[in-house]
């Protein structure tokens, strides 16, 4: 009888939790009960009581992100195997994450065909990358750096991480004005402005909205103009 994967999955978003455990129980190759992580501690937790074959990792964590997480496990069992599930596509992030130790990256608007794939091939000590992740490489390869070897530092930094109007938004919770003013002033719906507000928080790994202050004040995006 052929084994089963057994697969640790991690995402801070319990609706992403949930359709993915859809999709994977119902692949013939995978354990049917599929465990989860909501955080960066809970994932460590996990894996020091259980072992798992591949840890689909999103890189938004609360409390560690991805990136820090891949490069402690790295460090405790090198075969660890990491597939980064992600809505990163920046540059940055997934040479980061590569080079942290994830055998492949893949990102959230994938299909279940390809998650399948990825799964299969990383669990298998191979490398699977999305079109997004691979076009770094082969960016980085024309220019001879070798990026798995390459060290870089985690930036999540609102300039290259929130999207422009995330940025508005959180200049303006940082000027204390609730979302319903946010609203009317960015002429967006109440919903939305509290969207933003949980994406903002998530993408910065902030816990929230008083660590989004706190966030503001020690990089002084008071005094910054958002056009930059």
């Amino acid at each position: 009888m052929i084994k089963k994967i057994r697969i640790l999955l991690a995402d801070d978003h319990e609706v992403v939790r949930n359709g993915l455990k859809l999709m994977l129980s119902q692949q013939k190759a995978f354990l049917p009960v599929i465990d989860e992580a909501s955080d960066g501690e809970e994932v460590l937790q996990i894996l020091s009581q259980k072992s798992f074959d591949i840890i689909l990792l999103d890189i938004s964590l609360p409390k560690q992100n991805g990136i820090d997480i891949t490069k402690l496990l790295m460090k405790r069992n090198a075969s660890t195997k990491i597939l980064a599930l992600t809505m990163h596509k920046e540059e940055y992030i997934i040479k980061q994450m590569i080079s942290a130790g994830a055998l492949g990256y893949l990102l959230k608007n994938t299909g279940v065909d390809e998650l399948t794939k990825a799964i299969l091939t990383v669990s298998s000590s191979n490398r699977y990358y999305c079109n997004e992740a691979s076009q770094v490489l082969i960016s980085n390869s024309k220019n001879d750096l070798p990026i798995l070897n390459k060290k870089f530092e985690l930036n999540l930094n609102q300039k290259n991480v929130l999207s422009t109007r995330e940025r508005e938004v959180m200049f303006l919770i940082v000027k204390e004005l609730s979302s319903a003013q946010i609203a009317e002033k960015l002429f967006i719906s109440k919903r939305t402005v509290d969207s933003h507000r949980k994406n903002i928080i998530s993408k910065l790994n902030l816990k929230n909205t008083a660590g989004l202050v706190k966030y503001a004040l020690q990089h002084n995006l008071l005094n910054e103009n958002l056009t930059n």
